[in-house]
């Protein structure tokens, strides 16, 4: 039966709602860490890079060309090759300190606090105590200058700064930087928690994107998801206590498996390989 307009409408609205509720909830660990700036940057530089792979994998005796990616990623071929050209395109992003260095506004105002004469100690090189506000060598100044994007008031920033224990604000009108490298509280808390999460959830959509492009059923990874619309909030405690002993003892099985494969030695040729269990929930809308 062809397809009809309606129909391809209509799961193209299924796609795009599934990303949306994959992306939300991704952003929502993600607010107050990095900058929607820096995130759009990443993510441009990434799907390029990865679309230039599905070009490579479709014809492997050709070099992608400028064209073939408009048409696959809906960029214009000037800003493709400005990205193409960039000194982080095909390079971990974590390893580059000048995108690290401006990941969200308060890094950025570290960064130049730490780095430039203006704002140190000329004997020992450590960020000094600055005026609040003026025109020479200030946080005012500061944040002039090192943060670029409208709306982002001298009052704001330091509040903000302050809030994650980042400056001290004096009673005399000065600032104090108190830790020379940027992490939100909450991030410095749970750093663990959040890449243990963000990993299993980036194996999971290995496992989507592997099934994808699996044609032989033989060769799928295991992938399931059970849960219920009708739950009762009065039984939620109840529902995760049992289901948390029953992933418990599952996760116990798992790593007894694991262990049996594993080699008594790493080596860049070894592969990686886990399982990765988790209960969700969602509010009722």
């Amino acid at each position: 039966m062809p397809q009809t307009a309606e129909n391809t409408l209509q799961e193209t609205a299924i796609l795009t709602r599934s990303i949306e509720f994959v992306v939300r909830n991704f952003v929502k660990i993600l607010v107050g860490k990095i900058s929607l700036v820096r995130l759009q940057q990443l993510v441009k530089s990434l799907y390029i890079e990865e679309a230039e792979n599905y070009l490579r994998r479709e014809r492997p005796d050709k070099e992608a060309s400028l064209t073939a990616l408009a048409v696959l990623t809906g960029a214009d071929t000037r800003k493709l090759t400005q990205v193409r050209n960039s000194d982080t395109y095909r390079r971990p992003h974590h390893e580059a300190p000048e995108f690290l260095g401006d990941v969200t506004p308060e890094s950025s105002v570290i960064e130049l606090w730490t780095s430039n004469p203006r704002f140190t100690d000329p004997k020992t090189g450590d960020p000094r105590v600055i005026d609040l506000w003026g025109e020479e060598a200030s946080f005012e100044t500061l944040v002039r200058e090192a943060i670029r994007t409208r709306g982002v008031t001298v009052q704001s920033i330091a509040k903000r700064m302050q809030r994650n224990n980042l400056v001290e604000l004096h009673e005399d009108g000065t600032v104090e930087l108190k830790l020379t490298t940027f992490a939100p509280l909450e991030l410095r808390q749970k750093i663990g928690e959040i890449k243990l999460g963000l990993d299993a959830a980036g194996h999971l959509l290995g496992t989507v994107h592997h099934n994808l492009a699996t044609e032989d059923p033989a060769e799928r990874l295991f992938q399931r998801g059970s849960w219920t619309h009708r739950l009762r909030p009065e039984n939620r405690q109840s529902l995760e206590a049992e289901v948390s002993r029953h992933l418990g003892r599952c996760d116990d099985k798992a790593r007894d498996i694991l262990e049996r494969y594993e080699e008594e030695v790493a080596s860049d040729d070894r592969l990686t390989a886990g399982v990765g269990l988790f209960y969700f929930e969602t509010e009722a809308f």
